[in-house]
């Protein structure tokens, strides 16, 4: 082929490609209007509560707010000051042109984090929202919705089981945006008879009273707050219970829920990956035809290979991937221990959530990792982990004192194996730590259960024998599980101390497997060896470990007899 030739056949093959590249990039830089928040998808799953609240005379005064669907059919989310004092409750949505009352029964509640549980006496429209667990960065858009009373123009009716008095204008929800202010600890008397006590998500999208209750959303459509209080004689501060204290609440009721701790990412950075790939396809194609352009032959397609194993992110070529710079680590490409982060002037090891989930670290209530230390702040820093790459996520949480890596103040950075962070004046090493495989529990090795010692706060001596029953024909151990708390209706070993909360914590046993150790969402968290499990559950050795109710600790000990 002479040389103009060839030269027109490459011009013609490069232009659609270098416009195939522009096509991508723009096409993700600028995202369609589908990836926007859709509120059709979400409004069917919150609702309107009424709540009925017993008067003199046999009369009812009438009090609403909202609430949204988190599990099943019938399990309804909502603040706890939207039901406190009610008789009865209903739920109240759209059903095609008409209105719908579904009468309700409180199922649970939490006063200290505003939190109760209603479950409906029929089936709801809609389908169970989605949590999302990690704390939102400041300027992260949100999204609420409910039903405010002063959006109503109609005078508020008495609704009758049948909806009559409920007009379909008082159940269109409202909605309202805003931006994350910031993350805060919220602790305070709301009433004579409440203390709210809880981490919640200050923001700007406005709320009013009614909206009590129902979610906050992030751009991705994950609840990330349960919308709660209004900043007296302010502008634009609002404050909604975060999801993972919902989370908590949920676990210790035992009711099913989807959530997540990855982060909500939208616009350019949610699609930095589709870049990345159409870039490198278009790049690969553009090299490919200057390849055929200069040398004026196929044949030169290994020097192609050559000039995309330089670019600095993989490449693909006929269904293959060339991948630079990565190294596989034993077991599926996970490394064969977990990094932990010591500290150097003594103390407790941070131990991280190996399923990902971020934990927050400061010397405050409600965290999950305590470090005792006045250069410390309540709440200073959180932790993400991610165990495939053996990197752990560090955030600073507007500290007084800073978070740093290898002497440097960080915002956010990730840190390896060989990293010093400090928080405050606390300094940490990050250590690849081995895993050790727990001793099992092996039925007949001559241990007839365990013993749980140690005392109240107020000096009470405690002693709980857990022994698991036997199969009456095999003489085998048979599973156990052993809650401990206050309240003695729900609590099998009873703690009576305030710091303790009503349902506590479990420990299980599998016959020829190690006891576990787990938190139903206690106020004041449970620890092992000093460390909080936060929502995790941990697997114990023989003896010798410390576990701490509140302020209540004992210690585990093995029985022969």
């Amino acid at each position: 082929m002479p040389f103009q030739n060839r030269r027109t056949v490459c011009g013609l093959f490069l232009r659609p490609i270098v416009l195939l590249a522009g096509i991508l990039v723009a096409a993700v830089i600028a995202p369609p209007a589908s990836r926007a928040f859709d509120t059709s998808r979400v409004e069917p799953s919150v609702y309107k509560i009424y709540t009925f609240i017993p008067e003199k005379n046999n009369q009812f005064s009438i009090s609403s707010g909202s609430g949204f669907l988190i599990s099943g059919r019938r399990y309804v989310v909502t603040n706890f000051h939207v039901v406190e004092g009610g008789a009865r409750f209903y739920i109240a949505f759209r059903d095609g042109r008409e209105a719908k009352l579904v009468e309700a029964k409180r199922a649970d509640s939490r006063p200290n984090v505003d939190l109760a549980l209603l479950e409906a006496r029929e089936d709801l429209p809609g389908e169970p929202l989605k949590l999302g667990e990690y704390e939102p960065e400041k300027l992260a858009e949100v999204i609420a919705i409910g039903f405010p009373g002063a959006a109503n123009l109609n005078k508020e009716l008495v609704p009758g089981p049948d909806a009559r008095g409920v007009p379909l204008t008082d159940l269109d929800s409202t909605v309202t945006t805003g931006v994350v202010s910031r993350m805060t600890f919220t602790n305070l008397k709301v009433s004579d008879t409440q203390i709210l006590s809880a981490r919640t998500v200050q923001h700007n999208s406005a709320i009013n009273p009614g909206n009590s209750g129902g979610p906050l959303f992030d751009a991705c459509g994950l609840v990330v707050g349960v919308n709660t209080l209004q900043g007296l004689n302010s502008q634009g501060l609002f404050f909604s219970i975060h999801a993972a204290e919902v989370g908590r609440f949920l676990s210790e009721g035992q009711i099913s829920y989807a959530s997540t701790s990855r982060p909500c990412v939208t616009g350019i950075g949610g699609n930095l990956l589709s870049i990345a790939v159409g870039l490198t396809s278009a790049l690969a194609a553009a090299a490919l035809a200057f390849a055929v352009y200069k040398r004026g032959t196929p044949a030169a397609f290994g020097g192609v290979q050559k000039a995309l194993a330089r670019l600095p992110f993989p490449a693909i070529i006929g269904g293959g991937q060339k991948k630079r710079g990565v190294r596989l680590l034993p077991g599926r490409g996970e490394a064969s221990g977990l990094l932990v982060l010591q500290p150097k002037q003594g103390g407790q090891t941070i131990r991280l959530d190996e399923t990902g989930r971020a934990v927050t670290i400061g010397r405050g209530p409600g965290v999950d990792v305590t470090v005792a230390s006045d250069t410390v702040s309540k709440v200073h820093a959180r932790l993400g982990y991610d165990r495939k790459a053996q990197r752990v996520r560090i955030t600073d949480l507007n500290s007084s004192n800073g978070t740093f890596l290898d002497g440097a103040r960080i915002r956010e950075a990730e840190a390896s194996a060989g990293a010093v962070v400090r928080f405050g004046t606390e300094d940490y090493a990050v250590v690849l730590e081995k895993i050790a495989e727990p001793a099992a529990q092996v039925s007949g090795d001559g241990g007839a259960g365990w013993m749980l010692s140690g005392f109240e706060p107020s000096g009470r001596a405690l002693q709980f024998e857990l022994r698991p029953a036997k199969d009456r024909s095999s003489g085998r151990d048979l599973p156990a599980t052993w809650t401990f708390g206050r309240d003695p209706s729900r609590a099998n070993f009873v703690i009576d101390d305030s710091s303790v909360s009503s349902l506590h914590a479990q420990l299980m046993y599998n016959p020829g497997e190690a006891l576990m150790l787990r938190d139903m969402g206690s106020m004041n968290g449970t620890r092992l060896d000093g460390e909080s499990i936060g929502k995790r559950t941990v697997t114990l050795r023989d003896t010798g470990q410390e576990i701490t109710f509140g302020l209540a600790s004992l210690r585990l000990s093995r029985l022969t007899d």
